[in-house]
């Protein structure tokens, strides 16, 4: 059971801060004082705050137990998860959706280090880290589509999806051991402390706007079908959960695909994921939005995992907690950054403004994938190990 609790928290994390998107056109209306990317703060707003948070649980793992700390965060991640939905005050909605980035930045990357604790060959991990991404879309589909049903009798019941967490609770407490601090290297008489490689803040990066350009899909749909009348928040409910089928299928397929792909899995996932918002830019109908939507999904199961594939050619075992902390914390804030990359592009107020934000999209996931791939060959072709 140490597998599937593991995998448990990883259908609450990477979705958990857009999971009630299709609420969103919603919330606007029932604040009506606010903006639109005021709004779409109770989506971005959590991002901002697992940023330090998540690196600052790292470095707690050289001193606490990670089942512990991993136990702490999903319990904020209950509280003030629910808790959004009990408000009535806009700056109080905003206040519970940074406490529950709180809970979520000490789980995320906890849920990505776990398995490299747990999976030291390299095929193995390979092959759960793209079963995790396929657990995520798998969060993705459970939480769009309860969302979108709950917020069709109202925002605030979308906010009760956040409870599933309960199970990951009980299954972290039963089966997973604990896994105490690993013992510092000891070192000799004026020796320093290793650093870590400047390239993980390129790559989490990189991470970020793919992140970026994935989540716009998750901020921007249900306001650009509210705008062009193409469905409402229960379909857009469904067309966010049903993309995740796809990526799920991308997880399972992902070790087969970077074996065959392997440093060019990211330009092949990236190119995907621009059809598919090629597709919704061009869209007038809820048919071809699904359609669109499908692809999308693809492109980002096959993008989203091979980023953390990158981490064992860059630091050692024993920073690698705190590298997947980095890649993963600067990665979410891609999802504030998100409306306000595509701001910089597109002019609200004109007509087809939000038809514009999907090809931006389109055009700046397919440049990322090639420069990772670049970057790719400045790396090492065999993981690191601890020095001596």
């Amino acid at each position: 059971m140490l597998i599937p609790s593991i995998l448990s928290v990883s259908v609450l994390t990477i979705m958990a801060p857009t999971a009630v998107s299709p609420a969103l056109a919603a919330i606007r209306d029932a604040f009506p004082h606010i903006s639109e990317t005021q709004a779409k703060l109770v989506l971005t707003l959590p991002t901002l705050v697992m940023m330090p948070v998540g690196l600052y649980s790292a470095r707690l793992t050289a001193r606490i137990d990670k089942k512990k700390l991993l136990l702490t965060g999903m319990t904020l991640f209950l509280i003030f998860g629910v808790a959004g939905g009990f408000v009535n005050d806009f700056r109080l909605l905003l206040l519970m959706r940074l406490l529950f980035g709180v809970g979520l930045g000490i789980m995320t990357p906890l849920s990505t280090s776990l398995i490299f604790d747990f999976a030291p060959d390299t095929n193995k991990r390979s092959k759960l880290l793209g079963i995790q991404g396929s657990f995520n879309q798998l969060g993705g589909l459970l939480f769009m589509s309860l969302s979108g049903v709950l917020a069709s009798v109202s925002w605030r019941y979308s906010f009760l999806c956040y409870a599933f967490v309960v199970i990951s609770i009980v299954l972290t407490a039963l089966f997973m051991p604990s896994i105490p601090p690993m013992a510092p290297k000891k070192a000799g008489v004026g020796a320093k402390k290793p650093k870590m490689n400047k390239k993980i803040f390129v790559l989490a990066f990189f991470a970020m706007m793919i992140f970026a350009c994935y989540f716009v899909i998750n901020t921007d749909l249900a306001l650009f079908m509210d705008v062009e009348g193409i469905g409402d928040a229960k379909e857009c409910g469904y067309a966010l959960s049903l993309m995740r089928i796809p990526a799920i299928i991308a997880g399972v397929l992902l070790a087969w695909i970077m074996r065959n792909l392997k440093d060019w899995t990211m330009p092949f996932a990236t190119v995907i994921m621009a059809a598919g918002y090629v597709i919704i830019a061009c869209s007038g109908s809820y048919g071809v939005l699904m359609a669109g939507c499908l692809v999308v999904g693809l492109g980002g199961g096959f993008a989203l995992p091979p980023i953390s594939l990158f981490l064992p050619r860059i630091v050692t075992p024993r920073q690698r907690t705190l590298g997947v902390a980095i890649i993963m914390s600067v990665a979410q804030v891609g999802q504030f950054v998100s409306p306000l990359y595509t701001d910089l592009f597109v002019d609200n107020s004109a007509d087809g403004s939000g038809r514009m934000r999907f090809i931006v999209c389109a055009v700046t996931s397919v440049i990322i994938g090639l420069l990772v791939a670049a970057f790719a060959y400045t790396l090492p072709k065999k993981p690191l190990e601890n020095d001596a």
